[in-house]
């Protein structure tokens, strides 16, 4: 009989219970900690041994447990350990980059359904060992990288346009920048540098903001190199990006100093995509020729 290990927060107990019961019911052992572990016993000793002893994971993703370090924990140890995992969803909610490339089994509004998904994709990968062990993502992370931060981004507003400007933007500046970082966990985004000297400069970075992913040229940063010290270089920038905008929402002089940032969608026509591209590169020109 295989036997699952249930991650989940102590905020979503009735719902733990309904996804254990329901799983027994369809012959499935289940390990979760409120019953499994006794009074006085080492926790997380107990935590890792639950999950060591398992054929699989299942997360009770909620509000509570997408923000729980311990369900992340949970979750990166099963990885590890080549153990695959699923996802059970219970709540409308913004799936963290960790768990974005597996596959949910919805049960918020039809839980029925949800639940014969849930059995048939644990007793499908458990069927050889060899398919449970390459049932999870290769690429498994708590931080944004090319594998997660994409399908993330397209959960957000305008997010089919987003991710498409920004799968763009991403493969154009591998083409012209020095080096492309994904960074940031709250906030999660790639930013392109070129290489002055001994240090990296930021020319642009895509940020993932939940409420309007965007585009954002630092040009407080650049004001350190030449030629945007000067802030007329510095206004020429941003008089550039004011074209790409509605006249409403361009930006005050003040972002001379700043960090303009565009929505994402603003750059969706191919036009204001290409000229968007045009100024970045004008300014990666200007750096590399100055040398800082």
């Amino acid at each position: 009989m295989p036997k699952v290990f249930i991650s989940h927060s102590n905020q979503d107990s009735d719902e733990t219970l309904f996804l254990a019961d329901a799983l027994r019911r369809a012959g499935i052992d289940v390990w979760v900690d409120f019953e499994n572990i006794r009074g006085g016993a080492d926790w997380l000793c107990e935590i890792q041994a639950g999950i060591e002893r398992c054929d699989a994971v299942v997360v009770v993703l909620s509000q509570a447990s997408a923000g729980s370090v311990w369900v992340e924990r949970e979750c990166l140890y099963a990885w590890q350990l080549g153990k695959p995992v699923f996802t059970a969803l219970v709540a409308d909610i913004l799936i963290p980059l960790h768990l974005i490339n597996i596959q949910y089994c919805d049960l918020r509004q039809r839980p029925a359904d949800g639940m014969a998904k849930l059995v048939a994709s644990i007793r499908a990968a458990l069927q050889f060992d060899e398919d449970a062990r390459q049932h999870a993502p290769a690429a498994v992370s708590r931080q944004p990288i090319e594998a997660n931060f994409f399908p993330y981004l397209e959960q957000l507003p305008d997010g089919d346009i987003a991710t498409l400007v920004a799968r763009d933007l991403f493969h154009w500046s591998r083409a012209v920048a020095d080096d492309v970082a994904f960074s940031g966990l709250t906030r999660p985004g790639f930013q392109a540098r070129v290489k002055l000297g001994p240090k990296l400069v930021t020319v642009f970075s895509v940020r993932a903001y939940r409420r309007r992913p965007s585009a954002q040229v630092p040009l407080d940063r650049l004001a350190a190199c030449k030629p945007f010290k000067a802030k007329r270089a510095r206004k020429s920038v941003l008089r550039a990006l004011n074209r790409l905008l509605p006249p409403a929402q361009r930006f005050k002089a003040d972002k001379a100093d700043r960090r303009p940032t565009l929505a994402l969608h603003h750059l969706s026509s191919a036009e204001k995509l290409e000229n968007f591209k045009e100024i970045l590169l004008g300014i990666i020109s200007e750096l590399r020729a100055h040398g800082g």
